[in-house]
């Protein structure tokens, strides 16, 4: 059985190494931690939200076990002017590096395309990847 904390513990320790393995200078922030200074991080980054979005009972024995669910998003942030071409490029790294692992009890499944936006000179791409872990 796999909690919260473990389940996110899990998702950092796989995509956090991989990430700086490939890609060095370029900054990642996960929600919470700390606030990104658009002034000096550069011209790209990457913010990870780990969210917690649901969970059912799995049987009817008298303590049954919990199916919960999550998804990872990833924004990355590119500056206005940058172009798109780069940021697709990592995006596909990060749907290729996450898509159908299983980790120490999580299984990530189907990442899928988020919204894209821009605002205050930046653009921003996301990307969804849902996962489910057993309570």
């Amino acid at each position: 059985m796999t909690t919260e904390v473990e389940a996110r513990d899990a998702i950092v320790a796989y995509l956090h190494p991989a990430w700086v393995l490939a890609y060095p200078t370029i900054k990642v922030f996960y929600n919470n931690t700390v606030k990104v200074d658009l002034d000096t991080v550069g011209t790209t980054f990457l913010r990870v939200s780990i969210d917690f979005t649901d969970s059912v009972p799995m049987g009817m024995d008298a303590i049954p076990i919990t199916a919960s669910y999550g998804e990872i998003i990833l924004q990355m942030f590119v500056k206005d002017g940058g172009g798109t071409r780069d940021a697709a490029l990592r995006m596909n790294f990060l749907r290729e590096l996450l898509k159908y692992q299983r980790l120490s009890g999580v299984t990530l499944q189907c990442p899928r395309p988020g919204r894209v936006q821009s605002r205050t000179g930046w653009s921003s791409s996301d990307l969804i990847v849902p996962f489910y872990y057993f309570q």
